[in-house]
C-alpha cells in the first residue's frame, strides 16, 4: 500500500494562530488553508511504499542526529522570519516566504531530499524554497501592498501523511524529531 508523504518543519499552535489571524484579515477571495495544516516543507515525497517509508524514517533519524550534533547548529536557535507574500503560479498557491534561509535548514532539506532519491523516490530538480502556504486556488497577488514580518520558532520536524477526505486534506504526523536535544 502506498502513502502520500512529506517531511516538514512543525509550526507551533501559537504561531499557527498568529499567521491565520493575519491571513484572515487580508480578506482575499481564495481558499484559506486550515491552520492545523500549516508547515514548512522540507522534502515532498509523494506516494511511498512501506519499505521506502521505513528506510526514510531511519535516514531522517540519522540526518537529525548529524544536525543536532553539529556544534555550529547547537549555538543557533531555530527562529525563522516569515516576511513576504508570494504566489506559486502553477499550483495557484499564495505563500509566506522566509526573509532568509539559514544554513541548517538548507542542509536538513538537502539530507532528506537525498535520502528520498537513494530510496528511489523522485525529487524535483529545483532549488529548495522554504515557504508556508496560506491560500489555495490563488490566481494573483492582491494589487494592494501586503506586508508581513513575523518571527516563528520551530523545534521539530516530522514525517507527515497527507490524507484526503470529503472534508478536505489533513496532514497526519507519523514520526517527529526534536531539533535541539
Amino acid at each position: 500500500m502506498l502513502s502520500r508523504l512529506f517531511f516538514a518543519l512543525d509550526i507551533n499552535d501559537n504561531d499557527k494562530e498568529m499567521i491565520a489571524n493575519w491571513r484572515d484579515q487580508l480578506d482575499l477571495p481564495f481558499k484559506a488553508i486550515a491552520p492545523e495544516n500549516f508547515h514548512i516543507t522540507l522534502a515532498f515525497l509523494g506516494n511511498v511504499n512501506a519499505k521506502q517509508q521505513q528506510e526514510l524514517l531511519l535516514k531522517a533519524q540519522t540526518a537529525n542526529q548529524q544536525l543536532t550534533n553539529n556544534l555550529l547548529f547547537k549555538k543557533q536557535d531555530c527562529r525563522l522570519t516569515l516576511s513576504k507574500l508570494a504566489l506559486f503560479k502553477e499550483p495557484n498557491v499564495l505563500y509566506l516566504g522566509l526573509k532568509e534561509c539559514p544554513c541548517w535548514l538548507s542542509q536538513l532539506a538537502t539530507c532528506l531530499s537525498v535520502a528520498a532519491v537513494v530510496e528511489g523516490v523522485f525529487q524535483e530538480p529545483r532549488p529548495y524554497l522554504p515557504h508556508l502556504s496560506v491560500f489555495r486556488k490563488a490566481t494573483t497577488l492582491s494589487g494592494k501592498s501586503i506586508s508581513f514580518d513575523q518571527e516563528i520558532t520551530v523545534n521539530s520536524f516530522s514525517l507527515y501523511q497527507s490524507i484526503s477526505s470529503d472534508t478536505g486534506v489533513r496532514y497526519q504526523p507519523i514520526k517527529q524529531w526534536q531539533l535541539h536535544q
